[in-house]
């Protein structure tokens, strides 16, 4: 019956196994597609990212690039504005000589208008007077030069100033018209640098505008970022978990298994045990009914255990337990048969009857109850300091004495006893 309970334990247990759902609280599988799923938006923000920040690189670099031809146009325009200003010193300083060749000019024509108003009003005895007035010759020819090289002299100045003064004008023109010039380059050179500037800062917004898209994805590539570390540290919890409850598992199928072979081994022991004990009740009657038993030594008359007052399994154990008598006594030892010390012969009388006592002398001393000597019955316990017995009836024990005397029956009082124990 004990075995049919423990067999049938077992088979429920597995069956139990068999049907049981999965714990939600130990599943990765959705997880692992979550994070899966967040990976692959993780992996595409990260693209997304890359190519915003190669654009931002060309924009940079085009910036770059604008920067340093926008430099070269604000250097060219400082530098026209020192040609300018050089080229308006050219232009005040050629005004302020053409002013002195016209004042020359203007200065040479009024002596010239002078001398020759003199020569008007004079006629021409004034000069024929100069010559004739000559001391000689000679002195008359140098007159005549004279006023031969005062003419040439007046004429050459006169046309010398005009011929400077239109080479100022000129010169003046030339510098004006550069001047023209350099302000019509400089005022192109401010349109492109307006024009660079306003290129420049297209360029800027736009690069802004991808760090700025940048910053966004990589705030999202840190969510799903947080999200896989979340993902990853919560299956981690859960397949150790799952391990966890799989080692318990494990640990309680091994218990079961166990409980179900102690159960089964238990089951065994006591079919034996209760064939033992049949056996065992079996051979104590068949001797109580002979009046003796028989041993490997000789016959033992036990026809009292019988008549003596008690229970009828009390002297079914001192009948039984006499049928070892002559055995060895092996210290240690638990053997009927081989050989056995004084606990271990009783420990084992009482065995064969499916009765668990104590194993030690000492721990027998409080087994059972108490009784005292004059109430003593077949099967009770003598224990003695040291050394314990079994009560067979009319102040007799069965006992495992010596290794030399074996089992043997002795004289309950052939030393003091501490106490009887009656264990059924």
């Amino acid at each position: 019956m004990v075995l049919a309970l423990a067999v049938a334990s077992l088979c429920m247990f597995n069956s139990y196994d068999s049907f049981a759902a999965p714990d939600p609280d130990t599943d990765t599988s959705g997880l692992e597609a979550e994070k899966k799923e967040a990976e692959k938006e993780l992996k595409g923000i990260k693209a997304s990212i890359e190519e915003l920040a190669a654009k931002k690189a060309d924009k940079e670099e085009e910036m770059d690039q604008v920067s340093e031809a926008l430099t070269e146009v604000l250097a060219s325009i400082e530098q026209l504005d020192i040609q300018i200003e050089e080229k308006g010193a050219q232009i005040e300083e050629t005004a302020v000589s053409l002013n002195e060749a016209v004042e020359k000019q203007n200065a040479q024509y009024e002596a010239m208008k002078i001398r020759i108003r003199y020569m008007y009003e004079k006629g021409d005895a004034g000069y024929a007077q100069m010559l004739m007035e000559a001391g000689s010759f000679a002195d008359m020819l140098t007159k005549a030069d004279y006023i031969e090289e005062l003419y040439v002299y007046d004429r050459k100045m006169l046309s010398d100033y005009e011929q400077c003064a239109k080479e100022t004008e000129a010169l003046k023109k030339c510098f004006e018209e550069e001047e023209e010039a350099l302000i019509a380059l400089k005022k192109e050179s401010e349109n492109e640098k307006a024009n660079m500037e306003g290129v420049l800062a297209e360029l800027e917004e736009s690069a802004a505008a991808y760090a700025e898209e940048i910053a966004e994805e990589k705030a999202e590539a840190d969510r799903y970022e947080a999200m896989i570390a979340a993902k990853n540290a919560e299956i981690k919890r859960r397949k150790a978990e799952a391990e966890r409850r799989a080692r318990e598992e494990a640990k309680r199928r091994e218990e079961e298994r166990k409980k179900a072979e102690a159960a089964k081994k238990a089951a065994q022991e006591a079919a034996r045990a209760a064939q033992n004990a049949k056996a065992a009740e079996s051979s104590a009657k068949e001797a109580r009914d002979s009046g003796t038993v028989t041993t490997g030594s000789g016959s033992y008359d036990i026809s009292s255990i019988s008549s003596a007052k008690g229970s009828e399994k009390g002297k079914n154990i001192a009948a039984f337990a006499c049928k070892f008598i002559g055995n060895p006594y092996v210290p240690g030892g638990t053997s009927l048969t081989n050989g056995a010390d004084c606990s271990g012969f009783v420990f084992s009388v009482y065995g064969e009857f499916g009765i668990k006592v104590p194993r030690t002398s000492y721990e027998l001393r409080s087994a059972g109850k108490e009784v005292s000597y004059s109430d003593a019955q077949p099967g009770d316990v003598v224990c003695y300091p040291g050394h314990v017995g079994i009560y067979i009836g009319n102040g007799m024990i069965v006992h495992a004495s010596t290794v030399k005397t074996g089992i043997k029956i002795s004289n309950a009082n052939y030393r003091d006893f501490i106490t009887i124990r009656r264990i059924v």
